[in-house]
């Protein structure tokens, strides 16, 4: 339709858009689909109700998640200790070997490793112990070690787990996370066991609520309320490895490797790209190799198609994987369920999404012009995923 139509109070019509932001929303219920050489136009039956709700900014958490590597460099400054970067690579190293407690605790455990305390039912490591007699990689200033024993500015976690919920198969957690101020957001660990082996993902929000309206969603109905900080959506990862340390524990059969999360889609909560930075400093952490050291096409971004950001993740983190949410076979039926593609065409989008899939052959000197074995051989290292929801009518 015409998107210089305004909506009408009889719901008929389209908003224009403002800020990025698609203004059309109808309850999936309220939908009816008609088809007319191709072209594909809403006909609904009750009032409109969404009109591209943007609820205001979160206010930055107090004390704040000392994952946030920005804001734990700034509280150093403003305590006026410099260090060097490899060790604050270590203290991270440290962090994650001891499974994120608070930061009392870790400066505890830090010494303990030194007077090499061993701890019965120790908890599963990515990263094996030194044969050192001192348990922990590097030695790290005393001057950091008495700050993160005193500061109340930073802590380890500013989330907490509210509620989970695990299938009757044991296959599968949802957690709902409660955060500093109250909001909730929503993680689905899974697992994948197989005799001898296994492995777990974890499907991370990256907003609360979400500004893209699309009709078949239920963050869609919520509108946005704000975006995660970098700490938050960390701390889904680091509440779902809890879990399964917790689990490794109690298991009999150690063999199986379903220890930690070894895979991250971001397909929770929000449209990933629409909170761009704080998703790729925590994707950066994730491929960490102190860290968490995720395989680079183990981490999946999900989109519902803003080739703009698409295409500035393609230039400054191309490792990560991508999955369109694509949802219609055609730009008129996809416009109808997702609002935003109004701005941002098929043929744009595929494009972007190629450029991607390319990313790393674009690096090489020389013609840009791909034969088409050199595109399945680089399909079958990089691949996309496609999401699509089938829906009457569509």
């Amino acid at each position: 339709q015409d998107q210089s139509e305004r909506v009408t109070e009889d719901g008929s019509g389209v908003c224009p858009r403002h800020v990025g932001i698609a203004c059309l929303f109808i309850s999936p219920t309220n939908i009816s689909f008609t088809r007319k050489q191709n072209n594909y136009s809403i006909a609904p039956r009750l009032k409109m109700g969404y009109e591209g709700k943007v609820r205001g900014r979160r206010k930055a958490p107090f004390p704040r998640s000392i994952l946030d590597r920005k804001y734990f460099l700034e509280a150093l400054d403003e305590a006026g200790i410099s260090l060097k970067q490899v060790h604050i690579d270590a203290f991270y190293q440290a962090l994650h070997r001891e499974h994120y407690p608070s930061l009392p605790e870790f400066v505890k455990k830090y010494y303990e490793n030194e007077r090499n305390v061993v701890v019965e039912n120790e908890k599963p490591l990515r990263q094996k112990i030194t044969k050192r007699k001192n348990r922990n990689k590097l030695n790290l200033p005393k001057k950091l070690l008495q700050f993160l024993e005193t500061t109340n500015d930073l802590v380890t976690k500013t989330s907490k787990i509210k509620e989970r919920h695990t299938s009757m198969d044991k296959s599968t957690t949802k957690l709902i996370i409660e955060l500093y101020d109250g909001m909730v957001v929503e993680s689905v660990l899974m697992r994948y066991e197989r005799k001898g082996d296994g492995r777990a993902s974890l499907c991370v929000s990256s907003q609360v609520g979400c500004a893209m309206g699309c009709t078949f969603c239920a963050t869609g109905t919520m509108g946005l309320s704000g975006n995660l900080t970098t700490g938050e959506i960390l701390e889904q990862l680091i509440h779902a490895d809890g879990i399964l340390a917790d689990e490794f524990v109690l298991r009999e059969d150690k063999s199986k490797r379903v220890d930690f999360v070894r895979s991250i889609v971001f397909m929770g909560m929000g449209e990933p790209l629409d909170n761009y930075s704080n998703v790729v400093g925590a994707a950066r952490s994730m491929m960490d190799r102190s860290r968490w050291n995720m395989a680079h096409g183990r981490v999946t971004i999900s989109t519902v198609g803003l080739v703009s950001q698409i295409r500035k993740l393609t230039k400054e983190l191309p490792e990560v994987s991508l999955a369109l949410s694509l949802h219609a076979p055609n730009q008129g039926a996809r416009t109808a369920i997702v609002p935003t593609a109004a701005r941002y065409p098929i043929e744009e989008l595929i494009d972007a999404l190629d450029g991607h899939m390319m990313a790393y052959l674009d690096r090489r000197p020389g013609d840009k012009g791909y034969t088409g074995e050199q595109r399945i051989k680089e399909s079958s290292r990089r691949r996309a995923m496609i999401e699509y929801v089938m829906r009457k009518y569509i």
